[in-house]
């Protein structure tokens, strides 16, 4: 179980840095309302259960609204192998434009 953390400011230019994919542990229905573009949604409850789908080669970088779901996503992932990069703070301290679906 070994991960890094970032604060949430730096998630899109660490994104780009390594490549990564960014993921809101958040439910689908709080994605929909925003989320920081380029962002993919796995609710954490997917993680939970194992049914999702991630590369195990890219580094994955999560978010959620205050910061502790990220971190039990991160330990979970992170305990499977994957290379994972939390943030500090979720999206209530992020301060870019979010995208919105409508």
């Amino acid at each position: 179980m070994k991960f890094v953390s970032i604060p949430i400011k730096n998630i899109l230019q660490e994104a780009v840095r390594y490549g990564g994919i960014i993921v809101d542990v958040r439910s689908k229905e709080e994605f929909l309302k925003g989320h920081i573009p380029m962002a993919v949604n796995v609710p954490l409850e997917e993680i939970q259960s194992g049914h999702f789908s991630l590369p195990k080669s890219k580094y994955i970088l999560l978010y959620c609204m205050y910061g502790g779901g990220s971190t039990l996503a991160s330990k979970l992932l992170s305990q499977e192998g994957y290379k994972v990069i939390n943030t500090i703070g979720g999206l209530v301290q992020y301060k870019g434009t979010l995208t919105r679906e409508r």
